[in-house]
Formats: structure tokens, sequence, C-alpha cells
């Protein structure tokens, strides 16, 4: 072995040290065999390059990565760990035969022993007493005693082979009965583990199974609501028939029959939807009638023919009992009617209605004014009245300041021209000749310039101001209009929440459609007060604009004439002037516009 390892060693690596380490007792002939200028033997190394061992049991050793090799002073590998060398790429080998020679000797040894009972004869020599004069005598004694001992032994030789057989065949048995019991242990344990796998299965299968309950509960509840109210008399039977399966304590089996059956009844509707299907029924008409005719599904559209064929349209499931027809017009009816009419009507003849009926629902739900207004309750009303009147009198002073016309410039610059040249009867006619307040002012003023520039200015402020009102009259309810129909407005709205919640109160918010429909009528009184004060405040403007403008124009042509006033005081006058007309600055202060 020795020289096998220094053989390996020596043809990888030739000029390198190799630490080795032993294990057991290696004999010292053979250890002397290697090269001390190669090798050296260090038993306590953590990193030898070989070991070298006998019988020590290597499985539980760490190799670190220096071992090269491992060798066994003996015959087999069953101590050394193969795979673990082989991952690791440690070449391993032993020496059969090296103990060739020493196990004949012990064999044939051994035989001899056994054939002339060696051992026992010297147990029997060294049992005796050798001190004892009588020695002879107790061999001869003990040699009848030796006689039986080896019959009796031969007997035990005889009996043994037998018994030896018997064993085998024990042992034998007891090993097939062991591999037996493995074999069973093996199949109950893939029994157990086929058991779990099983109880597994069957815990998805319930689960499945409570999922398609639950599916089933739930596609069965669509598909009612699904339905349009006009088909709900021909299912109606058979819908029951399979609640009564899914709500009872029937077997899973039939329950999985009556959900197939849900399943075939809503796959045969789809194919009747897809190519449409007809079946008699009744509909309510707009005044809640009921009607006799033919119905057709195609898709998610529901028409409606009345025998008669005075009456086509759309139908709408609705919270009624029964279908509510939206009457078409023509073209769409004539249309529907010659569907209905023809043998072999086609679907493609059918009126198709894009929104799905949305927008027949829309035009449905549109409320007159009327009807709109009666939705925003008590509060509508006056909101209503109030703005009919501001309209009426905003109509009435439009057309009022509207026929005000402002006279012209060659007529005023003709009367003051007259007044200079001191014909007061040619003025006063020309004024008369002028329209609305302007024709009062200048004619007051005409009749006053005999008593001085004072008067006139008086007489003509005297007429702005009496105009003034009248000009300015009926505004302020405009303006009082458009500020409190907002305020009625939002007090509608407030009432209507309160009921609202009221509502809420009582019912709760289960039904959304219902308490947005509240909402909605609360709001209607806010826009009714915002649509009677937006036009009611721009009128207001306007109107207060144009008659300031007529009252501008009359303090401009009012003043116009004042400061055109001849400045000979005594021109129209038969007496000397008086002391207050020689006052300029004073009349002309007056003459001013307020």
């Amino acid at each position: 072995m020795v020289l096998e390892v220094q053989e390996k060693l020596h043809s990888t690596e030739k000029d390198n040290m190799y630490t080795v380490k032993t294990f057991n007792k290696i004999d010292k002939d053979g250890l002397d065999l290697l090269d001390p200028a190669k090798f050296q033997l260090d038993d306590d190394s953590s990193n030898p390059d070989i070991i070298l061992c006998r019988s020590q049991k290597l499985h539980d050793e760490s190799f670190p990565s220096s071992i090269k090799a491992i060798g066994r002073a003996g015959a087999g590998t069953n101590n050394i760990p193969i795979e673990k060398c082989t991952e690791k790429g440690i070449v391993v080998f032993n020496t059969p035969g090296a103990n060739a020679n020493a196990v004949k000797e012990l064999v044939l040894t051994g035989m001899l022993m056994a054939v002339r009972n060696i051992y026992q004869g010297i147990r029997y020599v060294t049992s005796l007493d050798v001190e004892n004069d009588n020695i002879s005598e107790l061999v001869e004694k003990n040699k009848s005693a030796l006689s039986k001992l080896a019959e009796t032994r031969t007997k035990i030789q005889n009996e043994k082979i037998p018994l030896a057989t018997k064993l085998s065949a024990l042992e034998r048995s007891v090993e097939e009965k062991r591999r037996s019991l493995d074999r069973l242990q093996r199949l109950r344990d893939n029994k157990s583990v086929s058991l779990t796998a099983l109880k597994k299965e069957v815990d998805g299968r319930k689960t499945e199974a409570q999922f398609l309950s639950t599916l089933g509960s739930d596609y069965l509840a669509n598909f009612e609501a699904r339905l349009h109210v006009a088909e709900i008399d021909r299912n109606q039977a058979e819908l029951s028939q399979i609640k009564s399966v899914l709500d009872s304590d029937s077997s899973e089996k039939e329950k999985m029959t009556a959900r197939m059956n849900l399943l075939t009844m809503s796959i045969k509707r789809i194919e009747e939807l897809l190519g449409g299907t007809q079946f008699d029924g009744q509909a309510l008409d707009g005044s809640g009638k009921v009607r006799e005719g033919t119905f057709v599904l195609s898709g998610p559209l529901a028409y409606f023919n009345e025998k008669s064929g005075t009456l086509a349209g759309l139908t709408e499931s609705g919270r009624d009992l029964k279908p509510r027809i939206f009457e078409l017009q023509d073209p769409q009816a004539s249309t529907l009617r010659s569907y209905f009419k023809s043998d072999d009507g086609s679907v493609a003849t059918l009126p198709v209605d894009a929104t799905l009926g949305d927008a027949v629902k829309v035009a449905a739900a549109e409320d007159t004014t009327v009807e709109h207004i009666q939705k925003g309750g008590t509060w509508a009303y006056p909101i209503v009245i109030a703005a009919i009147i501001s309209l009426l009198i905003a109509l009435f002073k439009y057309l009022q300041l509207s026929g005000i016309s402002f006279p012209r410039s060659q007529g005023v610059t003709e009367i003051i021209r007259k007044m200079e040249d001191g014909d007061k009867d040619g003025a006063l006619k020309l004024a008369k000749n002028l329209k609305g307040p302007f024709k009062d002012m200048f004619t007051a003023g005409i009749s006053k310039c005999t008593e001085g520039k004072k008067m006139v200015d008086e007489a003509m402020y005297e007429e702005l101001l009496a105009t003034q009102p009248k000009l300015e009259s009926y505004l302020p309810v405009i303006q009082v209009t458009a500020a409190t129909a907002p305020l009625m407005g939002l007090l509608g709205t407030v009432t209507g929440m309160i009921k609202t919640f009221k509502q809420i109160t009582l019912f709760g918010t289960g039904d959304a459609k219902s308490l947005s429909e509240g909402i909605s009528e609360a709001l209607i009184t806010t826009e009714l007060g915002l649509v009677a004060a937006i036009p009611s405040l721009i009128l207001y403007a306007v109107l207060s604009r144009k008659s300031k403008a007529i009252l501008a124009e009359m303090e401009r042509l009012s003043s116009l004439f004042l400061n055109a006033f001849p400045k000979k005081k005594d021109l129209f006058l038969n007496t000397p002037p008086k002391e207050n007309d020689l006052d300029d600055s004073t009349s002309d202060a007056i003459a001013e516009p307020a």
C-alpha cells in the first residue's frame, strides 16, 4: 500500500513534501518504506495530504481541502465515504491480498484445534491441581467424564447442523416477515399519503361546491333581475322549481342538476335574444291602460305592437308589474309595424336604439314647464309670481322709456335762437312740438322767461324733478325681485332638504333613486330663484340706466338753454328789470344741475 501511495503521488507531483496522517496502528515496516524526502508522518496534523487507516470509520470525518488520497491497509472500502471523496476529487484505494498468508495460517490452526479438542484439553489441564499426588487417579477418574463429555459434544455437534439449518430457516423467515412488514409499512404510508391527498381533494371539492352554490344563487338573482318583465310569466314555473330545489335540503346532485337547468335556460334565452323571439303579452301605455299585443325581444331591446296595430314602440321594465310602452313616431313606428305584419320578420328591419332605451327614457322623463314648477313645491309659486310681475313691469317700463325720444339738436338750437331774438311766441311754438318731458320742461321755462332767468331755471328744474319719479317708478319692484328671488329659492331648498332628511330617518337610505329625486326637487326652487333673479337684475340695470340717461339729457338741455338766455334782462319785460335779475352769478349757480 505504501508503495502504491508513493507511486501515485510521484506520478503527479515530484517535488512536494506530503503530510501523512494515520488512523489505527500501521506496521512500522510498511511506514519505513515511505521516502523521508517526500513524506512526513504527523498524526496530529489538521491539514494532511494523505490518510492511512485500517478499520477507522471515516464517514463522520470532515476532510480538509488538502486531502489528496485515502488508503486502507486491508480489503474493502466500507469504512470510507466513497461518494463524498468522489465529489471532492480524493483518490481512494485499498490493499487486497495483503493479509492472505496470515488468514491461511489462522484458518489451518483453527481447524486443527477444533478437530483435536486442543482448547478444551488446555482448559482441563490448567484446571488440575498440579500439587496433588493423586493426579493420576484423578485423571483416570475424569477419563469417563471426559468420554461422556466427548459423547455429549459429539451429540451437540451432530445436532448443531440441523439446529443451525433450522435457525437459518427461522432467520430467513424472520427476514421475509421483516421485509413483508416493511412493504406493508410502505403501503400504509402510501395509503396515508393518498388518504391525505383525498381529504385535501374532498375539501377542495367542498370549497368548489360552496363557491358554485354561492355563484349559482347570485347568478339566479342576476338572471331574474335581467329578465324583462314581459318574460316573467313565461319562465316563472321553471324558475320557481329551480329555486325550490336550491332553497331546500336536497342533495348536492339535485342542486347541481337544478343549476345546470338554470344554465341551460340562460343559454336558451341568449340564443333567443340573439335571433329574436316573439310572444304575446300585456303592456301599459302612457296613460297606464293595459294593452294586449306581441312582444319582440332582440338583444337588450324589447319591442311591443298592439294587436290592433295602433300602438307600437319600445318597452321598459319599470316598477310596474307590467312593462311600460314608449311609443315610437314615424318612420320608426311604421318600420316596426311592418316587421310585425311580415310572415318572416327579420331583425334587420327593426328600428334600433343605440342608447338601449335611455334616450326614450330621457324624453319620457322630460317635464313641461308647469310640471317642473309643480315639483318645486310651495315656494316655487311666489318665485314664479314675482318673476312674472317683474317681467311685466320691465316690459311696461321699457315701452315707456323707449317712447321718450330725445329732441334733435337743431330743434333746441332753433328755440334758443328764437329766445335770443326776443320771439317768445315762436320759441313757445317750437317747444310745444317736442315730446315727452322735454316738451313740458321747455314750455315751462319759456313761459317764465318774462320773470327772469332765475324763475326760468326753477321752472325747468321743477319739471325735471317731477319727471324723475315717473321715470323711476316701479323700478324698485324689479330690484327687490332680483334680491329676494334667490333667497326664496334657498328657503325652498332648505325646506325640501328637511323633508328629504325626514324620509331618510323614517325609511333609511336603501332607495337612492327616491332620495335623488327628493334632492333634485328641493333644488328646483334654487333654480327658479336664480332664473327669476338674473333677468330681473339685468333688466333693472338696463332700465335704470335708460331713465338716468333721460334725466341727464334733460339737465344738459336745461343748462344749455339757461346759458344761452338773453343777456339783456329787459328783452321780454315791459317794466324795469328786477334787482335779482342783475345777479348773473346767482342765476348761473341755480341753473347748474343738481
